[in-house]
């Protein structure tokens, strides 16, 4: 009874902030009378509970507690503080520069970071816009520098908001073509091969720089929903050493191509990936996401640590496109452990056809790829998702033992590759047309198929399911209520492999 009323009473604080008319608050605060009373003595953590609001035409002098008070600046949302179950709410439609670097909440009530009103969703860019024609200085005939300076690499620039995508180079001697750019330590400046003013070819030119767009390492207990990530050179969340993490319906694209350390024999290496949980990780949710035009995974948990483990973590639901992998796991050295993660119902759609892919010194184009991973593993499950295309292969572990891949639970997936190696482990590969003989020589994926998913339109792109796919009706039941967009599950005998439950059987 009491966990009622605290949770009661929690509901009516987040409406309260939300009321905007003094008589209502009155009225409403009236009405609950001595429950108020009672509870303020029993649950402090509901009482303060509060909503902050973050708006384009806000001001960071302002208390935030309402739409019409709201703060302005990324600045001021870092700054603080917060307390388990706060919110704080970006208005949506509005554009915001720079690095979240979020509060933790705590085993009773996670802090979320979200959205309010109405519009696109709030967007996050980890970019410098250089759109201006004083944005640049002439150095040489085609060659054109930044006015401004950037203290961290430029992994990416994007032209056209994504019509096509800078060619990093590493020295500037190597700038032969338009779009090819150099980032200069030295000078910390972007040079840029260009016939002419580059704001006079571009509409809009995006300097990605090498930072997450939101850094969580080391904070537990939060939610992320309904943002929008985009143009950042390292990755769209990064975290380190983190738990209790929920990050769903965001949007993720454009990520990755900073430059992340360079070998002992003088290559460079790049990185970047949408969501990653390293070294210690546990007790996180990504669900309901789209991703898309990453340099390298779209999601995944790693690790090069000892003694870390990373167990219960699920990923479900989300669509996935162009990135160079749809989920990338390791974990290094032996004395480490993962157990316990799931990746279900997920749609994986073209890998290898982002814009990194042909930059890349070792283009992949891989949906599952898995690493030498020697530390103990057990219980990772993938089931019920659509592997479309991968210009790689679609399931790549060639360092993982036969007894590691034993340990694999894998099936209801829909995988299509109708050329090249679909399926390449330490001893046997396997091509599309060769899946029986995979089913049956690793005795695994009994209900998988090997068929193409028939999207409703994959040049949109629409990955619903047309009426024809073999995957409506072909789902293992994973317990999910509702698909990435709200719509009941099942709809006809059974759930549908993939993100989506296809509406066909509805009148």
């Amino acid at each position: 009874m009491e966990e009622n009323l605290i949770n009661i009473f929690i509901k009516s604080i987040k409406q309260k902030s939300r009321l905007q008319n003094p008589f209502r608050k009155r009225m409403y605060f009236t009405q609950l009378g001595p429950l108020c009373i009672i509870l303020l003595f029993f649950s402090p953590l509901a009482a303060w509970a509060k909503v902050y609001y973050v708006s384009n035409q806000g001001a960071d002098t302002q208390d935030g507690l309402s739409p019409e008070t709201a703060w302005q600046s990324l600045d001021r949302v870092n700054a603080g503080p917060f307390e388990p179950n706060d919110e704080i709410r970006f208005h949506r439609g509005d554009t915001w520069r720079g690095q979240l670097i979020p509060f933790s909440g705590d085993a009773a009530a996670h802090i979320t970071y979200g959205a309010y009103g109405a519009g696109e969703k709030p967007l996050l860019l980890g970019s410098v816009s250089a759109n201006k024609p004083e944005d640049w200085q002439r150095d040489q005939d085609n060659l054109w520098s930044t006015a401004s300076t950037f203290p961290v690499d430029v992994g990416n620039i994007i032209f056209n908001a994504g019509a096509s995508v800078g060619v990093k180079k590493w020295t500037q001697d190597n700038l032969k073509q338009q779009g090819e750019y150099w980032y200069n330590r030295e000078s910390r400046r972007v040079i840029l091969y260009c016939p002419q003013n580059p704001a006079s070819i571009y509409i809009s030119i995006e300097l990605a720089l090498n930072q997450h767009i939101i850094s969580v390492s080391g904070k537990s207990y939060i939610t992320f929903e309904d943002l929008a990530l985009r143009y950042g050179a390292a990755h769209g969340i990064g975290s380190s050493n983190t738990h209790h993490t929920i990050i769903r319906r965001c949007d993720l694209s454009y990520i990755g191509g900073g430059h992340q350390f360079t070998t002992e024999d003088g290559h460079p290496v790049r990185f970047g990936n949408a969501i990653e949980f390293w070294n210690n990780a546990h007790d996180h949710l990504v669900e309901k996401c789209r991703i898309w035009e990453i340099y390298d995974a779209a999601l995944t948990n790693q690790n090069n640590a000892p003694n870390v483990k990373q167990y219960n973590i699920t990923y479900r639901q989300n669509l996935i496109w162009n990135c160079e992998y749809s989920f990338e796991y390791w974990n290094r050295p032996e004395n480490s452990l993962t157990y316990n993660i799931l990746f279900e119902n997920n749609t994986c759609v073209n890998a290898g056809y982002g814009w990194g892919h042909h930059q890349r010194p070792d283009p992949s184009g891989r949906h599952l790829c898995f690493y030498s991973s020697p530390a103990v593993a057990h219980d990772i499950n993938l089931r019920n998702n659509v592997f479309f295309q991968a210009l790689g292969n679609a399931f790549y572990a060639p360092d993982w033992p036969a007894d590691a891949i034993n340990k694999l639970n894998m099936d209801h997936n829909c995988w299509y590759q109708p050329a090249g190696t679909m399926i390449l482990l330490q001893s046997q590969n396997f091509a599309m047309n060769q899946f029986a003989s995979y089913q049956a020589a690793l005795n695994k994926e009994r209900h998988s198929i090997a068929k193409d998913p028939r999207f409703t339109d994959i040049t949109k792109p629409d990955f619903h399911l047309s009426p024809q796919s073999p995957c409506i009706d072909a789902a293992e039941n994973a317990g999910l209520q509702t698909d990435f967009e709200g719509t009941p599950i099942p709809q006809g005998s059974a759930a549908d492999i993939g993100a989506y439950e296809s509406r066909q059987t509805l009148p």
